[in-house]
């Protein structure tokens, strides 16, 4: 449910797990989280802990609590508002949202390779579930990363190569959770870009399950610099609206 290895002090561990959970779409916008008690124990720490990062989750807004309901999603509109402009003006962060696709247009096709060729029914049903899920949350309007990230972590676990499913992981979980925000908003909105990223995943899965290894690879390549192309449209319309330099094609060398 949560990833409890996240790096910090206890009650910042919380709350960044917390927040990965929600930002990529576990926990959706009026959800009910944990008990405290619950969390207490998830996290092996004491509920005073717990309460200091739900309390930092309340004033940014994300949840609200209702006496002797329980803690809810509030949702991240105000979250959103409060990060977005800082993370959009860095350099850091647009470079490594770029060299995170550069990345995965190495390593993800050839994990479609390798996938088309070694799938097992075991993984063609995760596969085919964690796209379900996504196309699901994506159709009610929900975020949809979390499911994105599972069908591409079953890809990658259905190579049987450790290298290829920890870089797979490491995509998603050794960046800032608000990048995720962005992936949602350069991926998803407006609703016409999901329904791309949406048939680019089918179209994988397919050439997967008719062990096609070539075109498997190809369909990921393509859908991975789709992406990349994306990103750098929204960077640029963004840079556009604050009077920058559009990030270039090659923003993510060197």
């Amino acid at each position: 449910m949560f990833d409890t290895g996240r790096p910090g002090g206890l009650h910042k561990r919380i709350y960044s797990s917390l927040l990965h959970a929600i930002i990529s779409g576990r926990f959706a916008k009026g959800a009910k989280l944990p008990s405290e008690p619950e969390l207490a124990k998830i996290f092996s720490v004491s509920r005073p802990v717990v309460r200091q990062a739900l309390e930092k989750m309340r004033v940014e807004g994300i949840v609200t609590s209702q006496r002797g309901s329980g803690t809810y999603v509030a949702g991240l509109d105000q979250f959103a508002a409060s990060v977005l402009p800082t993370v959009i003006d860095s350099p850091v962060h647009a470079k490594g949202m770029l060299d995170d696709l550069e990345f995965r247009l190495i390593t993800e096709p050839a994990a479609a390779f390798i996938a088309a060729k070694r799938r097992g029914p075991h993984d063609l049903r995760n596969m085919e579930a964690a796209l379900s899920q996504f196309e699901n949350a994506y159709a009610s309007g929900l975020i949809a990363h979390h499911y994105d990230f599972l069908f591409h972590e079953a890809i990658a676990l259905a190579t049987t190569n450790e290298r290829l499913v920890a870089a797979a992981r490491s995509v998603e979980y050794e960046r800032d959770d608000e990048l995720l925000l962005v992936r949602h908003l350069v991926h998803f909105a407006p609703n016409m870009r999901g329904a791309r990223v949406v048939r680019e995943h089918r179209f994988v899965l397919d050439l997967i399950q008719r062990r096609e290894p070539e075109a498997a690879r190809d369909a990921m390549a393509n859908h991975i610099e789709a992406s990349r192309q994306r990103l750098i449209a929204f960077l640029g319309r963004l840079n556009a609206d604050l009077g920058k330099e559009s990030p270039k094609n090659g923003a993510s060398n060197g």
